[in-house]
Protein backbone atom coordinates (compact mmCIF):
# COMPACT_ATOMS: atom_id res chain seq x y z
CA UNK A 1 0.00 0.00 0.00
CA UNK A 2 1.23 3.22 -0.73
CA UNK A 3 0.16 7.11 0.71
CA UNK A 4 1.19 8.19 -2.90
CA UNK A 5 -1.84 6.17 -4.41
CA UNK A 6 -5.37 7.57 -3.56
CA UNK A 7 -6.60 4.20 -2.12
CA UNK A 8 -9.42 3.77 -0.08
CA UNK A 9 -7.02 2.97 2.86
CA UNK A 10 -4.93 5.80 2.51
CA UNK A 11 -7.65 8.36 2.70
CA UNK A 12 -8.90 6.57 5.85
CA UNK A 13 -5.06 6.53 7.18
CA UNK A 14 -3.77 9.99 6.28
CA UNK A 15 -5.98 11.84 8.84
CA UNK A 16 -4.77 9.48 11.44
CA UNK A 17 -1.16 10.26 10.44
CA UNK A 18 -2.05 13.87 10.87
CA UNK A 19 -2.83 13.43 14.45
CA UNK A 20 0.76 14.20 15.92
CA UNK A 21 4.41 13.00 14.49
CA UNK A 22 5.09 9.02 15.47
CA UNK A 23 7.93 8.27 17.68
CA UNK A 24 9.48 5.04 15.80
CA UNK A 25 10.56 3.05 18.79
CA UNK A 26 6.97 3.87 20.58
CA UNK A 27 5.15 2.47 17.87
CA UNK A 28 7.40 -0.78 17.55
CA UNK A 29 6.30 -0.92 21.20
CA UNK A 30 2.96 -0.51 20.40
CA UNK A 31 2.95 -3.15 17.75
CA UNK A 32 4.52 -5.70 20.26
CA UNK A 33 2.48 -5.04 23.10
CA UNK A 34 -0.58 -5.61 20.67
CA UNK A 35 0.47 -8.75 18.71
CA UNK A 36 2.51 -10.60 20.99
CA UNK A 37 -0.09 -12.42 24.06
CA UNK A 38 3.12 -13.92 25.97
CA UNK A 39 6.46 -13.35 27.12
CA UNK A 40 7.74 -15.93 24.51
CA UNK A 41 5.79 -14.49 21.58
CA UNK A 42 8.21 -12.58 18.91
CA UNK A 43 8.00 -10.71 15.62
CA UNK A 44 10.67 -11.08 12.66
CA UNK A 45 12.40 -7.39 11.81
CA UNK A 46 10.93 -7.99 8.46
CA UNK A 47 7.07 -8.28 9.86
CA UNK A 48 7.58 -5.20 11.98
CA UNK A 49 8.86 -3.25 8.45
CA UNK A 50 5.77 -4.50 6.65
CA UNK A 51 3.18 -3.31 9.13
CA UNK A 52 5.37 0.33 9.88
CA UNK A 53 6.30 1.02 6.02
CA UNK A 54 2.83 2.67 5.42
CA UNK A 55 3.05 4.47 7.68
CA UNK A 56 6.26 6.12 6.33
CA UNK A 57 8.47 4.46 8.93
CA UNK A 58 11.75 3.66 6.88
CA UNK A 59 13.42 0.04 7.17
CA UNK A 60 16.79 1.84 8.57
CA UNK A 61 14.77 4.32 10.67
CA UNK A 62 13.13 1.32 12.31
CA UNK A 63 16.72 -0.42 12.19
CA UNK A 64 17.89 2.54 14.40
CA UNK A 65 14.72 2.70 16.48
CA UNK A 66 14.94 -1.25 17.78
CA UNK A 67 18.81 -0.78 18.50
CA UNK A 68 17.40 2.02 20.92
CA UNK A 69 14.93 -0.05 22.36
CA UNK A 70 17.34 -3.22 23.09
CA UNK A 71 19.70 -0.38 24.65
CA UNK A 72 17.15 0.56 26.66
CA UNK A 73 16.48 -2.64 28.08
CA UNK A 74 12.55 -3.32 25.96
CA UNK A 75 13.23 -5.82 23.72
CA UNK A 76 15.41 -8.60 23.03
CA UNK A 77 16.59 -9.88 19.54
CA UNK A 78 16.85 -13.40 18.29
CA UNK A 79 19.11 -14.04 15.17
CA UNK A 80 18.02 -16.41 12.58
CA UNK A 81 20.29 -16.51 9.62
CA UNK A 82 20.79 -12.65 8.22
CA UNK A 83 17.52 -11.39 9.74
CA UNK A 84 16.35 -11.05 13.50
CA UNK A 85 13.46 -11.42 15.43
CA UNK A 86 12.09 -9.22 18.33
CA UNK A 87 10.06 -9.98 21.52
CA UNK A 88 9.44 -7.46 24.54
CA UNK A 89 11.90 -8.38 27.77
CA UNK A 90 10.85 -8.94 31.17
CA UNK A 91 11.11 -5.76 31.70
CA UNK A 92 9.46 -4.72 28.42
CA UNK A 93 7.23 -7.32 29.18
CA UNK A 94 6.35 -6.01 32.82
CA UNK A 95 5.84 -2.72 31.80
CA UNK A 96 3.30 -3.17 28.99
CA UNK A 97 1.19 -5.10 31.22
CA UNK A 98 1.13 -2.64 33.85
CA UNK A 99 -0.75 -0.30 31.94
CA UNK A 100 -2.35 -2.60 30.13
CA UNK A 101 -5.78 -2.24 31.17
CA UNK A 102 -5.92 1.35 30.51
CA UNK A 103 -5.63 0.67 27.18
CA UNK A 104 -8.03 -2.37 26.21
CA UNK A 105 -10.28 -1.76 29.31
CA UNK A 106 -12.66 0.56 27.89
CA UNK A 107 -15.08 0.68 30.99
CA UNK A 108 -15.03 4.02 32.72
CA UNK A 109 -13.63 3.86 36.32
CA UNK A 110 -15.79 3.25 38.80
CA UNK A 111 -14.23 4.24 42.00
CA UNK A 112 -14.10 7.74 44.51
CA UNK A 113 -12.09 10.93 44.40
CA UNK A 114 -10.92 12.30 47.86
CA UNK A 115 -9.98 15.74 47.72
CA UNK A 116 -7.17 14.82 50.56
CA UNK A 117 -5.63 17.43 52.68
CA UNK A 118 -1.85 16.29 54.17
CA UNK A 119 -0.84 16.73 58.18
CA UNK A 120 0.70 19.79 58.76
CA UNK A 121 4.10 17.84 59.85
CA UNK A 122 4.30 16.60 56.50
CA UNK A 123 7.06 18.68 54.53
CA UNK A 124 6.08 18.79 50.86
CA UNK A 125 8.74 16.84 49.57
CA UNK A 126 7.40 13.83 51.90
CA UNK A 127 3.63 15.01 50.31
CA UNK A 128 5.35 14.53 47.14
CA UNK A 129 6.72 11.41 47.72
CA UNK A 130 3.64 10.01 49.86
CA UNK A 131 0.73 10.88 46.94
CA UNK A 132 -0.29 7.93 44.67
CA UNK A 133 1.45 8.61 40.99
CA UNK A 134 -1.85 9.93 39.78
CA UNK A 135 -2.88 12.10 42.17
CA UNK A 136 -2.90 16.02 41.66
CA UNK A 137 -1.62 18.22 43.64
CA UNK A 138 -3.93 21.47 43.83
CA UNK A 139 -2.01 23.49 46.95
CA UNK A 140 0.52 22.89 49.57
CA UNK A 141 -1.41 21.01 51.43
CA UNK A 142 -4.35 19.45 48.96
CA UNK A 143 -4.57 16.87 46.18
CA UNK A 144 -7.39 14.84 44.08
CA UNK A 145 -6.50 11.19 44.94
CA UNK A 146 -8.66 8.36 42.92
CA UNK A 147 -9.63 5.14 44.54
CA UNK A 148 -8.38 3.93 47.65
CA UNK A 149 -6.08 6.91 49.85
CA UNK A 150 -4.13 3.61 51.45
CA UNK A 151 -1.15 4.53 53.78
CA UNK A 152 -2.81 7.77 54.22
CA UNK A 153 -4.53 7.08 57.08
CA UNK A 154 -3.71 10.39 59.11
CA UNK A 155 -5.14 12.64 56.46
CA UNK A 156 -7.84 13.87 56.00
CA UNK A 157 -10.23 12.98 53.54
CA UNK A 158 -13.57 14.55 51.97
CA UNK A 159 -15.15 12.87 48.91
CA UNK A 160 -15.25 14.97 45.92
CA UNK A 161 -18.76 14.65 43.94
CA UNK A 162 -20.97 16.54 41.10
CA UNK A 163 -19.58 18.87 38.80
CA UNK A 164 -15.86 20.53 38.80
CA UNK A 165 -15.16 24.42 38.19
CA UNK A 166 -13.51 25.34 34.77
CA UNK A 167 -10.18 25.84 36.96
CA UNK A 168 -9.98 22.72 38.01
CA UNK A 169 -11.09 21.33 34.58
CA UNK A 170 -7.48 22.65 33.19
CA UNK A 171 -5.84 21.41 35.80
CA UNK A 172 -6.97 17.91 35.23
CA UNK A 173 -6.52 18.10 31.32
CA UNK A 174 -3.87 20.29 29.75
CA UNK A 175 -5.27 22.42 26.27
CA UNK A 176 -3.07 20.28 24.12
CA UNK A 177 -4.36 17.09 25.43
CA UNK A 178 -8.02 17.93 24.98
CA UNK A 179 -6.46 19.36 21.38
CA UNK A 180 -4.89 15.49 20.43
CA UNK A 181 -8.07 13.85 22.05
CA UNK A 182 -9.95 15.80 19.66
CA UNK A 183 -8.17 15.27 16.64
CA UNK A 184 -7.87 11.46 17.43
CA UNK A 185 -12.16 11.25 17.58
CA UNK A 186 -12.01 13.32 14.55
CA UNK A 187 -9.90 11.12 12.99
CA UNK A 188 -10.86 7.90 13.62
CA UNK A 189 -13.06 6.36 10.36
CA UNK A 190 -16.26 5.07 9.76
CA UNK A 191 -16.64 1.04 10.84
CA UNK A 192 -18.27 0.50 8.23
CA UNK A 193 -16.21 1.85 5.82
CA UNK A 194 -12.68 0.19 7.77
CA UNK A 195 -14.18 -3.02 7.41
CA UNK A 196 -14.66 -3.21 3.84
CA UNK A 197 -10.94 -2.96 3.37
CA UNK A 198 -8.34 -6.37 2.96
CA UNK A 199 -7.64 -7.81 6.50
CA UNK A 200 -4.14 -6.58 6.15
CA UNK A 201 -5.08 -2.90 5.71
CA UNK A 202 -7.63 -3.22 9.02
CA UNK A 203 -4.51 -4.39 10.83
CA UNK A 204 -2.74 -0.78 10.19
CA UNK A 205 -5.06 1.39 10.93
CA UNK A 206 -6.26 -0.82 14.30
CA UNK A 207 -2.04 0.21 14.46
CA UNK A 208 -2.40 3.85 14.16
CA UNK A 209 -5.86 4.06 16.17
CA UNK A 210 -4.37 1.76 19.02
CA UNK A 211 -0.76 3.79 19.28
CA UNK A 212 -2.31 7.27 19.55
CA UNK A 213 -5.04 6.07 21.89
CA UNK A 214 -2.05 4.68 23.64
CA UNK A 215 0.03 7.42 23.79
CA UNK A 216 -2.90 9.69 25.17
CA UNK A 217 -3.75 7.50 27.68
CA UNK A 218 -0.60 7.44 29.42
CA UNK A 219 -0.26 10.75 29.74
CA UNK A 220 -3.10 11.26 32.71
CA UNK A 221 -4.94 8.54 35.36
CA UNK A 222 -8.26 7.92 35.71
CA UNK A 223 -9.09 12.13 37.98
CA UNK A 224 -10.88 13.27 34.33
CA UNK A 225 -12.80 9.82 33.40
CA UNK A 226 -14.05 10.44 36.90
CA UNK A 227 -14.89 14.14 37.06
CA UNK A 228 -15.27 15.67 33.59
CA UNK A 229 -18.55 13.23 32.75
CA UNK A 230 -19.37 12.16 29.36
CA UNK A 231 -18.00 15.61 27.00
CA UNK A 232 -14.66 15.95 27.72
CA UNK A 233 -12.12 15.71 24.61
CA UNK A 234 -11.24 11.99 26.39
CA UNK A 235 -14.55 10.43 26.94
CA UNK A 236 -15.87 11.33 23.39
CA UNK A 237 -13.04 10.03 21.60
CA UNK A 238 -13.79 6.82 24.21
CA UNK A 239 -17.21 6.25 22.33
CA UNK A 240 -15.21 6.21 19.15
CA UNK A 241 -12.05 4.51 19.61
CA UNK A 242 -12.99 1.02 21.58
CA UNK A 243 -15.44 0.15 18.49
CA UNK A 244 -13.00 -0.09 16.15
CA UNK A 245 -10.09 -1.44 18.69
CA UNK A 246 -12.66 -4.43 19.17
CA UNK A 247 -13.29 -4.94 14.97
CA UNK A 248 -10.13 -4.77 13.83
CA UNK A 249 -7.90 -7.70 13.57
CA UNK A 250 -4.41 -7.53 15.35
CA UNK A 251 -1.75 -7.96 13.04
CA UNK A 252 -0.77 -12.10 12.86
CA UNK A 253 2.69 -11.49 13.11
CA UNK A 254 3.91 -13.33 16.18
CA UNK A 255 5.56 -16.61 16.76
CA UNK A 256 3.58 -18.48 19.20
CA UNK A 257 6.39 -21.20 19.35
CA UNK A 258 9.52 -19.05 20.30
CA UNK A 259 12.32 -20.44 22.31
Amino acid sequence: MSLDSPSATSVLLQPLLDCGPLKIWSVAVTLLGDACTSPRDQIRTRDIDRMLAPLGITNQALRVALHRLKRDGWVEAEKHGRSASYRLSAQGWASTEAVRARIYNFERPDQPVWMSLAPPDLSGAEMEDALPEDALRLSPRTALIAGQANGLEDWVHTPLNGPVPDWLRDSLVPEDLQVEYTALATACPDLAAVQALPLADQSILRLLILHHWRRLRLRHGDLPDLLLGEDWAGAVAANKVPPLLTALPRADLADRNAA
